[in-house]
């Protein structure tokens, strides 16, 4: 990606970039996972994050409580089986929706013609 000059840089007004951010916003795949699993999710949504963290680490506290008290195989395969699938579904859906979000930022940052660290700054002009 090419990087702007001072001057085409200077020149994008707000509007401009209003208008190539809004024609690649983000679907509900990507506003959920960014909702409820980020650094900035504001504390009246913390209770998906909060019911997801508590059933992992449930499972895994069952599964190392199970090791090391020798419960038995017919316990520890459920609880190690379920603890594995949720643990590999959270991962590759929030790796897919950071890989969608990149993919719609790349997209407005072509129609302007930015790169990404002058699309952060941007950002950082217009809107904090």
């Amino acid at each position: 990606m090419k990087t702007l000059t001072k001057k085409e840089f200077d020149a994008i007004a707000k509007e401009q970039f209003d208008e190539a951010y809004t024609k690649h916003l983000p679907g509900p795949w990507i506003k959920f996972a960014f909702k409820y699993f980020s650094k900035s999710t504001v504390e009246e949504d913390f209770a998906p994050r909060q019911w997801v963290t508590g059933i992992l680490l449930g499972l895994f506290g069952l599964g190392f409580m199970g090791t090391v008290l020798e419960w038995g195989r017919e316990f520890l395969l459920p609880v190690t089986v379920g603890y594995s699938i949720l643990l590999a579904i959270l991962v590759l859906y929030l790796f897919s929706a950071v890989i969608a979000n990149n993919i719609r930022l790349k997209k407005a940052m072509r129609i302007l013609g930015c790169s990404k660290w002058q699309w952060n700054q941007l950002v950082n002009k217009y809107y904090e």
